[in-house]
């Protein structure tokens, strides 16, 4: 009797465990379901203030998704309307770098989701884009910036002319125009008028113009000018060699 009653007792526990087991089961499979469906209302809410045009609280309907555990239901669809919200025509904050974030986030984050080929798509389009954006500002600053060093040359302000061309080739590797500042600043370093004149680092930035912009069309008048200095040059040794047989004949 005593065995058959520690089985029993032993067969209790183990049932008991299991029921208990398939209650929290229950209880999380419950949470999980009324989470999705939460998720699934916030979407449901933002395509509906989408439409009326009311972004900011369509952003706040999927953030709140995404402030939830890491394993909640729906983010990779809030990350991607979250990056349609901030590409909209009619969003005043419309913001294409914010808006490629969000796609890359969901690419890195969701890589099974059925939405990371629209998103790579968005990514790329988006990325296009800056980069347009970038290089018409870059191309306005260039304008500016040598409009301005032209005009200071015109009046003898060469100090400040030199730091005009310098932001042109301050700006990235892409800017524009960065063979005409290289350009410039030969000349000024040339100019006649100039109190710091100095061929060597004119010869330098006419040199430089060649190497690195051998494409632009001011190559072949910077190779005239390294011409003229080496010409320079050549008369100054004549010059000292003369002076070093006055020397020597007077003695």
């Amino acid at each position: 009797m005593g065995r058959k009653h520690r089985r029993k007792r032993q067969f209790f526990y183990i049932y008991f465990a299991f029921l208990i087991s398939l209650l929290f089961l229950g209880c999380a499979t419950i949470k999980s379901l009324e989470n999705r469906h939460t998720n699934y209302q916030h979407l449901q809410n933002c395509q509906k203030l989408l439409a009326k045009g009311n972004f900011k609280e369509a952003l706040e309907e999927n953030q709140r998704i995404l402030d939830l555990f890491d394993e909640a239901p729906h983010k990779d669809e809030a990350l991607f309307y979250m990056g349609l919200i901030y590409t909209h025509h009619r969003n005043p904050d419309k913001d294409y770098k914010k808006s490629g974030r969000y796609f890359e986030r969901l690419i890195q984050r969701y890589p099974q989701s059925p939405l990371v080929e629209q998103a790579k798509i968005w990514a790329n389009v988006l990325e296009a884009i800056n980069d347009s954006k970038v290089r018409i500002d870059e191309l306005s600053m260039s304008n500016e910036y040598l409009d301005q060093g032209r005009e200071l040359l015109a009046v003898g302000n060469f100090k400040e002319a030199l730091q005009e061309n310098q932001r042109v080739l301050s700006l990235s590797e892409k800017a524009p125009h960065k063979d005409q500042a290289l350009f410039n600043m030969g000349l000024i370093y040339a100019h006649y008028d100039n109190p710091e004149k100095d061929y060597k680092k004119s010869h330098m930035y006419f040199e430089r113009l060649i190497q690195e912009y051998p494409q632009s069309p001011l190559v072949e008048q910077a190779r005239i000018w390294l011409d003229i200095f080496n010409v320079i040059e050549r008369e100054k040794q004549v010059d000292i060699e003369i002076e070093k047989r006055k020397k020597e004949l007077k003695r």
